[in-house]
């Protein structure tokens, strides 16, 4: 009560006697008049402004205020300006036109602090006008919200937090910088309460159209269902805590189909593996340079286990029991997939070299990559294909070339399908396809010994 009474007697009436416009809330009270400059120019003119001062409430009778004063644009003389009315008089050369324009931006403004910063003034009335003085003392005003790319940022943050793999933490840095580029280029930050199936439209067009890629212009389909596939695991993330967060998130997003919200057609490129001959003769080729001799060493280790790059130089001896390999592997942790694999002869022979501990050959995968290159270049001058026409190295087998060649060495070797899958952690059959590569001879050779003619059999 007292503190009522306190602020009655600051804002019930100004100076004049005269009642005021003024709002409450929480510990801070805004009150609104229009006034001038006690200065004036070298034309002996003053500028008409809006007043909005501030008055806080610290407790224990402690007060503050604060003062912010925005321009009407309009000059006048100051002998020509009715305190007490707030307007300007009848001896002022157009004080009716420039009256109704200081009450169309008075108005603005009380309507932009009383809507708490939510209220947009309208365009007509706006010109000129300059609210942002105010806007951080209103959280829910559009600029001081955090907006997607904030919490997309914090989403990084939480999976950090739960031990992800830097470079499943890239991909979505990836795809809060690609947002990120999108808002800049319309001029405007995207909020929960933007994300729509028209939004999706414009995403889409931005991506496709202008989103710079190196020296080109636009991505291409793989790229863009990634990036929405990658944004679509945030938005489910936050659209199931909306209550806790008070955010305003439909479920547009989840919206599938030809028309749904998710732009772009998954990309399943062309495996590139290892043939038999030319992994077994790389299994028995020593390089003088001992640099290559451990390139060598984890490029084998992943073609005789399958395990992706991020995950298999992070084998220890606890990953290992009995001869088994099990671990959850890093890109499909959250959906609870796990690698359960009888370790081959050669794949135990690696381990032992490093003693359980692959962790010792541990690198970046741009130096992996960078190095591999060098490797099979080495090994294309060793065996030239003039002289060796079954090896035909090639010199971009990269990492994953090692992933493929496990899996189409499993496949060439008619192991069970459901057994591939356990054994490189991969839930999709779907995606296996790109493995099956029968050439015309395998498949005359399946057709013949499946349907063979019948003979009768002599007693």
């Amino acid at each position: 009560m007292k503190r009522k009474n306190s602020l009655e007697q600051i804002y019930g009436n100004d100076l004049e006697g005269n009642p005021v416009d003024a709002y409450e809330f929480g510990n801070s009270t805004y009150h609104v008049r229009k006034m001038i400059r006690s200065r004036t120019n070298k034309e002996g003119l003053t500028k008409v402004l809006i007043e909005v001062r501030i008055h806080n409430y610290g407790g224990s009778g402690r007060y503050e205020d604060n003062y912010h004063f925005i321009s009407t644009n309009v000059w006048i003389n100051p002998k020509h300006w009715n305190k007490k009315k707030e307007e300007i008089t009848a001896a002022e050369p157009n004080a009716e036109t420039n009256n109704k324009v200081i009450d169309g931006k008075y108005l603005a403004v009380k309507a932009f602090v009383n809507s708490k910063g939510r209220q947009k003034p309208d365009q007509v009335y706006a010109e000129g006008l300059d609210l942002s003085v105010l806007a951080k003392y209103f959280p829910s005003y559009a600029e001081n919200r955090k907006c997607l790319t904030d919490f997309i940022d914090d989403y990084i943050t939480f999976r950090k937090n739960q031990n992800t793999h830097p470079t499943t933490l890239k991909e979505f840095k990836t795809m809060m910088n690609r947002v990120k580029k999108y808002d800049k280029s319309k001029g405007k930050k995207t909020h929960f309460e933007d994300i729509s199936i028209t939004w999706s439209d414009d995403f889409e067009f931005y991506l496709r159209s202008k989103a710079k890629n190196g020296k080109a212009i636009g991505y291409n389909e793989g790229t863009i269902e990634k990036t929405y596939t990658i944004l679509k695991t945030v938005l489910n993330h936050y659209y199931d805590r909306r209550a806790k967060y008070k955010i305003n998130l439909t479920d547009d997003f989840r919206i599938t189909g030809a028309n749904g919200f998710k732009r772009g057609k998954k990309s399943i490129n062309e495996a590139n593996p290892l043939t038999k001959d030319q992994l077994d003769t790389l299994y028995l080729h020593q390089f003088d340079d001992p640099h290559l001799q451990l390139i060598k060493d984890r490029f084998i280790w992943q073609c005789y286990t399958g395990i992706r790059f991020i995950d298999a130089f992070t084998i220890t001896k606890k990953n290992i029991k009995d001869g088994w390999l099990r671990l959850k592997p890093s890109k499909t942790i959250r959906h609870n997939i796990e690698v359960i694999q009888p370790l081959n002869d050669v794949a135990l022979e690696i381990l032992q070299k490093y003693d359980y501990d692959m962790t010792r050959l541990s690198i970046t995968n741009q130096a992996y990559n960078r190095e591999l290159k060098v490797m099979f270049q080495e090994l294309q001058k060793k065996y030239p294909e003039d002289k060796y026409p079954n090896l035909k190295y090639k010199d971009d087998y990269g990492t994953y070339g090692s992933r493929d060649t496990f899996i189409t060495m499993c496949v060439n070797g008619n192991a069970n399908w459901k057994n591939i899958l356990q054994y490189v952690g991969q839930s999709s059959y779907t995606i296996m396809s790109r493995y099956v590569k029968a050439d015309n001879k395998q498949q005359e050779d399946e057709i013949h010994n499946i349907f063979k003619k019948p003979s009768i059999k002599e007693d």
